[in-house]
């Protein structure tokens, strides 16, 4: 059977080394992962919006602010060598 291109799975161990390495960053903004991980998209120029998804209703809740939290350069290079140390992605990892 031909996998799905929605198997978020794909890549689990690399997908979560990477969310492990954002903890810090987190941390430092008194941020969730998720709200790192939604900025950080937020922060490539030309991008407008995310889309993301929930399974649960609290969910939610990690991300709302994602639009106003500021990542500094330093933040994005950290982000930049997390993505890259992970394995996870295939994409560009710096705006």
């Amino acid at each position: 059977m031909a996998q799905s291109p929605y198997d978020f799975t794909t890549g689990l161990t690399a997908n979560l080394r990477l969310a492990d390495a954002l903890l810090p960053i987190a941390a430092r903004h008194d941020a969730t992962v998720a709200k790192v991980a939604i900025a950080w998209v937020l922060a490539w120029p030309g991008i407008t919006g995310a889309i993301v998804g929930a399974r649960r209703s609290d969910q939610v809740d990690g991300w709302i602010g994602a639009d106003s939290l500021a990542l500094t350069p330093s933040d994005l290079t950290e982000i930049t060598a997390a993505i890259t140390a992970s394995g996870a992605g295939t994409g560009p990892a710096q705006p």
